[in-house]
């Protein structure tokens, strides 16, 4: 099932995400304008990610078969 949502009553979104070495964080910055009525909303912020080791997969995880592709 789909339809056509005009462009009058939606929005186009502008997303940057980057990692910044000064500060060691990831950043966002979104904003969603439409328009007919300017901005809409947005959000700027960021986080701090740890990452944490990888362990062995369990066996129901991993695929069943293997297919090499050229």
């Amino acid at each position: 099932m789909s339809f056509r949502f005009p462009m009058s009553l939606s929005g186009r979104a502008t997303l940057r995400e980057w990692f910044d070495d000064a500060d060691g964080r990831f950043h966002i910055d979104l904003e969603v304008h439409n328009d007919r009525f300017g901005f809409l909303f947005g959000y700027r912020g960021s986080f701090v990610c740890e990452w944490m080791p990888a362990g062995p997969v369990p066996p129901h995880l991993l695929p069943r078969r293997h297919e090499i592709r050229t």
